[in-house]
């Protein structure tokens, strides 16, 4: 059996010797007779060819076809159970990232938080030869972090990071609103303000108090 890929697909012609004096022939000849066709990447010899076959042609599909397509997809579905387990590449893509972002950060500062954050995962990576460390919960100041927040805010303004604003209707602009939410949520009257939670804790004296 002979096979000739065409298209994504394997034709399989079997050789037939026509002997001399055969059709008029005054020597004999091998011609090639078409018995069908075959998925190039098929992992089985499917129903409509199996009768077609004779002889050890089955078997020749099996090693030329079907197994070297099993093959590939074993091959495949370990390597792709590989790169799940490996983390190698994930902190490589990662290392990507963060160089794009040092580029970036200098014209946009980042808030300090998440700069320790970022620290505080890569703690949590093991390394080879370290001993494996307990699990701990982070201890997350939110305090601390709305500073460092502010801080980051006030840079990126002073920075020209918002521009500057309009002759008029300044109310209207984003960042009007954004400065109005947060001086509302910092000291603002209202009973779920930042202000109002330090004073019924006792850290800030209400007023004429």
């Amino acid at each position: 059996m002979h096979i000739k890929l065409r298209r994504g697909r394997a034709l399989l012609y079997r050789s037939a010797w026509v002997p001399r004096g055969a059709q008029g022939n005054s020597n004999g000849y091998t011609r090639q007779v078409y018995v069908g066709s075959i998925a190039a990447d098929a992992t089985i010899v499917p129903a409509e060819l199996l009768g077609r076959l004779v002889g050890d042609e089955l078997n020749f599909l099996e090693e030329r076809i079907c197994k070297p397509a099993r093959d590939r997809i074993a091959d495949q579905a370990r390597e792709a159970a590989r790169r799940e387990r490996d983390p190698a590449w994930r902190v490589a893509e990662a290392t990507r990232l963060v160089d794009e972002a040092i580029e970036r950060s200098a014209a946009q500062p980042l808030a300090a938080v998440t700069v320790t954050r970022l620290r505080e995962t890569l703690d949590r990576l093991r390394v080879a030869g370290d001993q494996p460390k307990p699990r701990t919960t982070p201890v997350t100041d939110q305090l601390a972090d709305a500073l460092s927040a502010v801080r980051a805010a006030t840079q990126a303004v002073a920075g020209g990071r918002y521009g500057k604003a309009p002759a008029e209707q300044v109310r209207n602009t984003r960042t009007y609103r954004m400065w109005a939410e947060l001086f509302e949520l910092v000291q603002g009257e209202s009973e779920t303000s930042l202000l109002r939670a330090l004073q019924a804790k006792g850290f800030v004296k209400k007023r004429g108090g």
